[in-house]
Order: C-alpha cells, then sequence, then structure tokens
C-alpha cells in the first residue's frame, strides 16, 4: 500500500504539475516505449549537437560511424538499466541514490547536479540566442528572453505538456532540419571528410558518451517513472523495448546531426547548418524555426531534470511540499539560468561544469550496482524518504564507501597520462577507472559483510 504522505493531491491548480519528487501515482503512469524514444532523440537533437562533428572532424565520416555503435554499445547497458529503474520504482535517480550514498550524500550530489542542469540550460540558451541574433540581427536580448520564456513555461506545466510538445513538433523540427541539408547538398559540392592522421578510439568513445548516452542516462527515471508500471510477470521483450528506447533515441540523434555537423564542416566550413542560409530571408526563417524547437526540446530536458533535482534537496527538510513549490521551483531556476545565459557568466564556469561532469561515469556505474545487489525495487518508494523507520541514513559506512569509489574513480581518471600510450588510445579510460570503481565498491562491501546501506526485508 502507498504511503499517503507520498501520494500527492489531486493538482488544484489546473494543468500545473505539483507532483515534485513524491513517487508518480500508477494513474499518471501511461506513458508508451514509442514517446520514450521520441522525447529523448529529441532532447538530444540539440542546435548544438552537431557540434560533435567538429570535435571529431579528422576521424572521417566511416570512423565517425563505427565510434557512434562502439559508444553505443559500451553505454548501453547502464542506459537500459537506468530507464529499466524508472519504471520499477517510480522516483528520480537522485531519490533512489539515497540508499546508496545516504541522505547527505546524495542531496549534495542532487545540488551540484542541479547546477550541472542549470548551467546547461544557460549554455544552450546562450548558444540559441547567439545563432537567432546572428540569424536576424538587431533584437538583442530579445532572443535570449524569448528562448528562455518558452523554456520555462513548457516545464511549468510539466510532463504532460512536454508529452505533447515533443510529439507535435516532432515532424516540424525534421522538416526544418531536411530543408536545411537540402539546402547545404544544393548548394555546396559535395565533399565526405577523410580521416585525418591517427584516430584516437578510447578518448573519442569518452567524449561521445560524455556529450550524449552517460551524460543523460541518470535522468532516464525522471522520464521512465511517468510510464506504464513494471511487474515480474512483463514478458522480456517488452521490458526490453521500454528500457532500451531512451538510449536508442538518444544516440540516433547522436549519429544524425553528428553526421550532418561533419558532412557539413566538410563542405561549407560551417558546422551548424542552421547558419548557412541566413544571407536569405526564408532560409533564414526556417532556420530560426529549427534553432528554436532544438533548443526547447533540449533544454526542457535539462531544466524539468534539474528542477526535481532542487526539490529533492527541498524534499529532505520537508518531506511533504506544498503544491505551488514545483512551479515556483521551476520560475526561480528557470530564471537564474536563462540570466546565465545572458550575463555569458557561463564562459567562466565552463571547466566547474566539466569537473562536475566527470563525476557522472562513476556516480552511474556504483549506483547500478547498488540498486541491483540491494535489490530496492522489490521495496516501497516510501522506503526512500525521510520520516519512517527504516529511511536512508544521513551517513552510512557504505555510504562513505560509495563517496569514496567515486572520488577514486575521478582520480584514476587523472592518471591517464602517465599510462602505457597504447593503452588510452584503445580504451575510454574514464568509463574504464568509473568501471573499477563500481567493481571495487561492490567487491568492498561484500568484503565487510555491508552489502547495502540497508538490508532488504
Amino acid at each position: 500500500m502507498s504511503d499517503p504522505l507520498l501520494v500527492p493531491r489531486t493538482a488544484e491548480l489546473g494543468q500545473i504539475e505539483s507532483l515534485g519528487v513524491a513517487p508518480v501515482p500508477d494513474a499518471s503512469r501511461n506513458m508508451g516505449s514509442g514517446m520514450l524514444f521520441l522525447i529523448w532523440a529529441l532532447a538530444s537533437a540539440s542546435a548544438t549537437t552537431p557540434v560533435i562533428g567538429l570535435l571529431l572532424k579528422n576521424v572521417g565520416l566511416f570512423n565517425f560511424v563505427w565510434l557512434v555503435f562502439l559508444a553505443t554499445a559500451i553505454g548501453f547497458v547502464p542506459g537500459l538499466l537506468f530507464a529499466h529503474m524508472g519504471r520499477q520504482v517510480p522516483i528520480i535517480s537522485m531519490v533512489m541514490a539515497r540508499r546508496t550514498f545516504g541522505m547527505g550524500g546524495a542531496t549534495v550530489l542532487a545540488l551540484l547536479y542541479t547546477v550541472v542542469g542549470a548551467g546547461w540550460f544557460g549554455l544552450n540558451t546562450d548558444v540559441g540566442g547567439s545563432i537567432l541574433d546572428s540569424l536576424f540581427p538587431g533584437f538583442g536580448l530579445t532572443w535570449y528572453l524569448l528562448l528562455g520564456a518558452l523554456q520555462i513555461g513548457l516545464v511549468f506545466f510539466g510532463m504532460e505538456l512536454l508529452e505533447k510538445f515533443y510529439k507535435y513538433t516532432a515532424i516540424l523540427f525534421l522538416l526544418c532540419y531536411a530543408v536545411l541539408a537540402w539546402y547545404l547538398f544544393t548548394r555546396y559540392p559535395l565533399r565526405l571528410p577523410v580521416v585525418q592522421g591517427a584516430v584516437p578510439w578510447g578518448k573519442d568513445i569518452d567524449l561521445i558518451l560524455s556529450f550524449s548516452l552517460l551524460a543523460w542516462a541518470y535522468d532516464f527515471p525522471t522520464v521512465t517513472r511517468f510510464c506504464v508500471p513494471w511487474s515480474p510477470q512483463e514478458p522480456w521483450f517488452r521490458s526490453l523495448g521500454f528500457a532500451s528506447m531512451p538510449s536508442l533515441g538518444v544516440m540516433t540523434a547522436v549519429l544524425l546531426m553528428g553526421i550532418l555537423g561533419l558532412v557539413a564542416l566538410g563542405m561549407s566550413g560551417e558546422w551548424n547548418i542552421a547558419l548557412l542560409g541566413k544571407e536569405l530571408p526564408v532560409w533564414g526563417e526556417v532556420s530560426a524555426v529549427g534553432v528554436i524547437l532544438a533548443i526547447a526540446h533540449t533544454n526542457a530536458m535539462n531544466l524539468y531534470p534539474a528542477v526535481t533535482k532542487f526539490l529533492a534537496v527541498i524534499n529532505v527538510a520537508e518531506r511533504r511540499t506544498p503544491q505551488w513549490l514545483q512551479p515556483a521551483v521551476v520560475l526561480g531556476l528557470g530564471g537564474f539560468s536563462t540570466l546565465l545565459a545572458i550575463l555569458g557568466i557561463l564562459h567562466f564556469i565552463e571547466n566547474f561544469l566539466n569537473l562536475l561532469g566527470e563525476l557522472l561515469f562513476p556516480f552511474t556505474f556504483i549506483l547500478l550496482v547498488d540498486w541491483f545487489l540491494g535489490r530496492y525495487h522489490q521495496n516501497p518508494a516510501s522506503r526512500f524518504f525521510a520520516g519512517n523507520p527504516d529511511s536512508p541514513s544521513l551517513w552510512s559506512w557504505s555510504a562513505g564507501w560509495a563517496v569514496v569509489m567515486l572520488l577514486a574513480a575521478i582520480g584514476m581518471d587523472q592518471l591517464e597520462p602517465w599510462l602505457p600510450a597504447a593503452l588510452p588510445l584503445y580504451l575510454p579510460w574514464q568509463v574504464v577507472s568509473a568501471l573499477l570503481a563500481a567493481m571495487m565498491y561492490g567487491l568492498g562491501l561484500h568484503w565487510a559483510e555491508r552489502r547495502w546501506t540497508w538490508r532488504t526485508v
């Protein structure tokens, strides 16, 4: 039976979502696997996604495709498991992490990743505003304010509106970029990129994963908690279908838009085809619509999870939060993120965001190991929240061990310059170091006979 203190009341604010971080009620869990693919494909298809073609311009087209497939194979299982976790227990990953990192550790991580989400929201808004200002100069901050208001409005009404937005704008988005691609191939001579020098396979796979799948995977439960609930009697192929859609959506967008950026760079010298038609008014309008949709699709999945993470921080102190809190956090965090874009402050905190991003790989693998070793999916969602006799403790030995291994993974990642040259050339060392840390975490708990933060009844 559900804990009545964790089940949200019927919304009193129309269609404005006020769920917070409470478990999603079964009545609201009706999202299908196709919608999962669509949401994450469009979230990954940002106006900045083709920049991966610029970053990997020397590997050639064939090797780029091969790198994306290898990165997908490496990140597929973690992404699949995270997506499945949201169907098992309908809560966000930062609430799940309370059993692994303790209430204190998970709260600190939730706050840090709130900064990451807000930062990327601001970065994408900054890029989108700059592109639109290039296409239609003279409007200045208007583009930033327009993009910020649009994105905040989408997240303000929650997942129900976001589903409709992704569904009804998908075709328009594809048409805009199809027209721009047609313009590229008819205006410029075809010139496919070729290999220029040796391909650093390991580093490039790390780059792709940190740019895409493993940067998103820990947020998959934020969306899959709205999916049809999982049951042990469900056919395996149905479970696999739901669990695989987010990963396939993310990497499909990376593959197609990465190819577009790579080819456009070789043909025109510009990786962002949205800028190619800026001298022609009609093409500029098509570009503007495509850019606005691309930025809004991505930033909705930056701001919405960031809001839930910040609510998880608040939830530690206040178990039952008022219905107005989530809309208020959306407005406050969205406004703050838009201000970052306007001020250009993200140029100064880019290294900080990258450092926080390095925590993602080990956080992902350690949480996965702990979740499935502890069989947390067998327990009611209420056990992840404060106020119950068997709730996660503020701190524990195993939580401390998880944090140590998190830091150890970052330390191992820094050893790359001292490794034999062939090792990071062929192995994605950032992934390997995170996997090693997760394995040591599991072995350490087993050796100390402290397998989980709390034992399954």
